[in-house]
């Protein structure tokens, strides 16, 4: 018996990025305008504007997923945004806090790379749920791409 639902397995991915856009599109936002209100349209920290054009983008690949369009571009524009959130959250971290993502005046952490990493990804419960959602969505994706024919 067909059904006109999608799989299990869709609707977790689409809850995963629904989790992932909204995190990002409020830290996005919220520190975006704390710069704009500063006199800053272009804030020093260029996270702001990047996580808010991304987390749009995740929106836009949502509406273009569920109206059963362009899936294969999709799963591998989500599979590289997610590798470019997973990376860019613990580069930026291990770079030292660069203002301009590699660029500009750092601070050094002082601990072995493998705690670092771990202390990181449980920074808090945001962080890790942002991380958590991210990995996941990018395995189901991954999925997506290799078990689907177009």
């Amino acid at each position: 018996m067909d059904s006109d639902l999608p799989s299990p397995a869709k609707l977790v991915a689409a809850h995963l990025a629904v989790i992932t856009a909204v995190i990002h599109l409020t830290m996005g936002l919220y520190n975006w305008v704390r710069w704009a209100s500063a006199g800053f349209f272009i804030p020093r920290d260029l996270r702001w504007p990047l996580f808010t054009i991304s987390a749009l983008a995740i929106v836009v690949g949502l509406y273009l997923a569920a109206q059963n369009r362009y899936r294969r571009p999709l799963y591998l524009g989500g599979i590289g945004l997610m590798a470019t959130y997973i990376f860019g959250y613990f580069a930026w971290h291990l770079t030292g806090h660069r203002p301009l993502l590699l660029f500009g005046q750092g601070s050094q952490h002082d601990v072995p790379t493998v705690q670092f990493i771990v202390d990181h990804l449980f920074a808090g419960p945001v962080e890790f749920v942002a991380i958590a959602s991210q990995v996941g969505l990018a395995v189901l994706l991954a999925y997506f791409l290799l078990t689907e024919s177009e």
